[in-house]
């Protein structure tokens, strides 16, 4: 089976399964092309948090619109605090990859059929540990992927995945250990996993916009965020600030080890016995913690 067709498939029935449970599950509006989480639309700083994600092995149908997707035996992925000053918040997602043969990938689906041309950002900032394995080239991060349709949903087949790495659009001395690193993609750039129009014999290494004038109808078919694997042996690096423009609108992703509240309707039902302060701390009580939100409104 042509496997754009698998993998709208997997989209629609995984939307099917968890309609009306899962309020960020892969939808029918998302599969349009428009974000299904409608707070994104009119937020510039969506929070990710692991209550969000669904964690599954390798090439399975996403459950969720976040999947972190892992190959075993030993791919890693977690919300952290820090590492150092993430740009955004207080944490970041961090991926570690023992082996070569490790993988990980967190993807969000919130924007399939999104056509590239309308695309007119995509960005974020990684930070490369220290402690990685003398096996991970100093010049290894996390890649940004995209899952497309490169010639369109009206013709068959089509099927890749887009790249970006900054070791392609840097020099590797550019590249340092124990330090954020912002990224912007576009202009930026990309390599194709498989053959599309304007590079018959992969990798090409094309800037984004030679990719989108040669594959005018391409769209978004499927996962977009960031990927660890592929002779990534030994690296632990973390993400964050993942960022995607289109339509007059910019969703920059907030990865974070927990939820604070900003509103005092977060607190309320319950909800302050999930939330935490910036510091990490817990609420004691409903009370303490619309105090909470009072104060950081006012600071």
């Amino acid at each position: 089976m042509d496997r754009s067709i698998k993998l709208m498939g997997a989209i629609a029935l995984a939307a099917t399964a968890a309609c009306g449970t899962d309020p960020i599950s892969p939808s029918n509006s998302s599969a349009a092309g428009n974000p299904a989480n409608s707070a994104a639309a009119s937020t510039n700083n969506v929070v990710v948090t692991e209550s969000d994600v669904s964690r599954q092995a390798e090439d399975t149908p996403p459950l969720r619109n976040w999947v972190f997707y892992f190959r075993s035996p030993t791919s890693t992925g977690a919300f952290v605090w820090g590492p150092g000053n993430p740009p955004l918040g207080v944490g970041s997602f961090e991926m570690g990859t023992a082996l070569a043969t490790d993988k990980g990938t967190l993807f969000n689906y919130d924007h399939v059929g999104t056509a590239l041309t309308d695309i007119t950002r995509i960005g974020y900032a990684t930070y490369r540990d220290g402690s990685s394995a003398a096996t991970s080239p100093s010049y290894q991060l996390p890649s940004i992927n995209i899952e497309v349709d490169y010639n369109g949903p009206t013709v068959a087949g089509g099927y890749t995945s887009l790249v970006y790495e900054p070791i392609y659009n840097v020099d590797a001395s550019a590249i340092v250990a124990n330090t954020w690193q912002t990224w912007n993609a576009i202009p930026g750039i990309w390599w194709s996993t498989r053959p599309i129009n304007g590079c018959a014999v992969t990798p090409c290494y094309q800037p984004w916009s030679t990719i989108v004038a040669n594959n005018p109808n391409a769209a978004i078919l499927g996962g977009f965020g960031v990927n660890q694997g592929s002779g990534s042996g030994g690296l632990i690096a973390a993400t964050d600030a993942l960022s995607i423009g289109h339509g007059g609108s910019t969703w920059t992703y907030n990865f974070e080890p927990f939820r604070s509240p900003t509103s005092k309707n977060d607190c309320k039902d319950g909800g302050w016995e999930t939330l935490k302060a910036a510091d990490g701390s817990s609420f004691k009580n409903q009370g303490q913690c619309i105090k909470y939100v009072h104060e950081s409104q006012e600071s």
